[in-house]
């Protein structure tokens, strides 16, 4: 009889969660672009026909969505992306800035010669053009992912991703006001040189002067 190999046994359940969480990025990123602006409505069997997919891990995106406050769900009817009120923005600010301080703490130590260069570029872009939110958002967020995913520590980087999405719409049009820009662009040059000498006591301090916080 002849012992024939069998393929790897595909885990059906771990499939379908990293379809489901894709999903949940790929729809949670058209919310924060505007492609789907508040008040659209998201019909899970038109998305699903669409990406070519069950309707299944559309809901499951879905309802992850509506936990972090990007849509409502009305079962058996559509999903409602939701709006953002000035309350939700302020708070979105606060509990960014408080994270991202914690995260460039937990990354400080950990950072290699060439992954400091790299945050030290992307440091340098959200103090290219304060004036603009859009631009100063943006760039702050690619900085605070990058340095999410070199914490070594994964129950942070879990509450990094679960927020993302609703940080960065929150966040995406929020002004740094006037009188607080000089010292925006002061605190990015302070925490690209507390990253290069590895001081994350200066680092996290410089990273909440970075929000305005202190």
């Amino acid at each position: 009889m002849i012992d024939v190999e069998r393929p790897p046994r595909v885990d059906i359940a771990a499939r379908k969660q990293l379809l489901a969480e894709g999903l949940f990025h790929l729809i949670g990123e058209r919310i924060v672009s505007g492609e789907l602006a508040p008040g659209a409505r998201i019909r899970d069997s038109e998305l699903a026909a669409e990406l070519s997919v069950s309707r299944t891990p559309v809901r499951e995106a879905l309802q992850r969505l509506e936990r972090i406050g990007l849509v409502m769900m009305y079962p058996s009817r559509y999903t409602e992306v939701s709006s953002v009120t000035p309350d939700q923005v302020e708070t979105a600010h606060i509990f960014a800035g408080l994270q991202a301080s914690l995260i460039v703490r937990l990354a400080c130590p950990r950072l290699k010669p060439g992954e400091v260069k790299t945050v030290g570029r992307l440091i340098r872009a959200v103090a290219a053009d304060v004036s603009d939110p859009v631009s100063t958002s943006s760039a702050r967020r690619a900085v605070i992912e990058y340095l999410a995913a070199r914490t070594g520590n994964a129950l942070q980087q879990a509450v990094i991703d679960e927020a993302s999405l609703a940080l960065a719409r929150a966040l995406k049009t929020h002004e740094v006001p006037v009188e607080r820009r000089p010292s925006v662009i002061s605190a990015c040059a302070e925490l690209e040189d507390a990253l290069q000498r590895g001081d994350a006591d200066a680092a996290e301090q410089a990273c909440r002067r970075m929000y305005w916080l202190v």
